[in-house]
């Protein structure tokens, strides 16, 4: 009698926990392409995306993909060049402010 009881209570145990698995649901992250493109925070080049620090060689000129205003935490990226010692070059800015 207790194998017959230790069997039922088996075969019990067995069915309930095949038949009381969670039915999860998958879900995927909804990326808005058009938010990625308003933010700059990557850089384009030969319609190709690159991230901040890419590195892209360029006939003898080396860029990278780096902020355009290094002292700003959300900065837009765009590629700056190298010079000899790997220090990047930023555009100069005018020095005047002209109003028309």
């Amino acid at each position: 009698m207790r194998y017959f009881f230790n069997f039922f209570i088996g075969t019990a145990y067995l069915c309930f926990s095949t038949l009381s698995s969670a039915n999860t649901i998958k879900t995927r992250p909804f990326v808005d392409a058009t938010q990625l493109v308003s933010t700059h925070t990557e850089c384009w080049y030969d319609n190709k995306r690159y991230s901040e620090g890419a590195l892209l060689q360029v006939h003898s000129i080396t860029l990278v993909c780096a902020t355009k205003h290094p002292q700003h935490n959300n900065s837009q990226l765009m590629w700056l060049k190298l010079d000899k010692q790997g220090n990047l070059i930023y555009p100069k800015k005018p020095a005047t402010i002209t109003v028309n």
